[in-house]
């Protein structure tokens, strides 16, 4: 489906599977923004394992437990495991933004961060794997911090509609400096207001990594339906689609020594960078 609303001038932007024309307005100058909460430390149970592979990954989730991998900082990957829901638990508790002190054998405490976790695509509460990256409480790390928007914009009221491209900033910054969540207050937003990268008022010790022309949120008018293209048919989902998330992360962790990032936490070019 292509979707086009007619503003007054402009030029085209592309959103997805729909285009919209509007003009380019200046950034808005009346909104709060609120780091909320640095990166808080916790400590998360995990357990060795010493197999990989399909067949011990399955077995693994069919127990109750995740298969877990940590790694970085040049040191060798270990495989883990975790306990699911206790897995669940500590997100729900701490968000993916949280410094963890992993006891990977006794006696001995690293701190970590959570670089991925990979869920099943129909059942997204099922959680298929996890991987976490050694840090350095001294040196930088980068992470993807979500926008979260407070109130509901004015511009509403007049029949627009929000946009929301950006959802969460990219920063560079110690790990103690992190915070949880960045929050937008949009009461004051009217049709036409924009809300740019460099509108964001960060701390002077955090480094935003985004380009800073790009929209976070923006309040725009109504789009107007002007075409419809026929959309290809959907393949089956069900148990099908459940084994070829387990084989993807599957066969990703046998590939890697170094586990590639595919979520929204994006892996530096290399160790040193954390």
């Amino acid at each position: 489906m292509i979707i086009e609303g007619r503003w007054p001038s402009g030029k085209a932007q592309v959103f997805g599977t729909c285009t919209r024309r509007f003009e380019s307005y200046p950034p808005c100058s009346f909104f709060n923004i609120k780091a909320k909460n640095k990166m808080q430390q916790a400590k998360l149970q995990v357990q060795p394992r010493d197999t990989f592979g399909k067949q011990s990954a399955r077995a693994i989730r069919r127990a109750g437990d995740v298969p877990a991998v940590v790694y970085g900082r040049k040191q060798g990957t270990v495989p883990l495991q975790i306990n699911e829901r206790l897995l669940k638990q500590f997100l729900r508790t701490y968000g993916e933004n949280v410094i963890i002190n992993m006891e990977v054998t006794e006696g001995n405490s690293e701190p970590v961060i959570i670089k991925e976790i990979q869920r099943d695509t129909v059942e997204k509460r099922k959680l298929l794997h996890a991987d976490f990256l050694r840090i350095s409480l001294d040196e930088p790390v980068t992470s993807s911090v979500p926008i979260i928007l407070v109130g509901t914009p004015a511009g509403i009221q007049e029949g627009g509609v929000v946009e929301f491209p950006l959802r969460y900033l990219t920063l560079n910054c110690l790990p103690a400096s992190m915070p949880n969540d960045i929050t937008v207050d949009i009461a004051e937003l009217n049709i036409g207001d924009i809300i740019y990268v460099h509108n964001m008022e960060i701390d002077d010790e955090i480094e935003v990594l985004d380009e800073p022309q790009r929209i976070i949120v923006s309040v725009s008018q109504p789009r107007v339906l002007i075409e419809e293209v026929e959309e290809g048919e959907e393949g089956e989902e069900g148990e099908e689609g459940e084994e070829r998330d387990e084989d993807a992360a599957e066969d990703a962790e046998e590939e890697r020594t170094e586990p590639e990032v595919i979520s929204r936490r994006r892996r530096d070019d290399d160790d040193d960078a954390v």
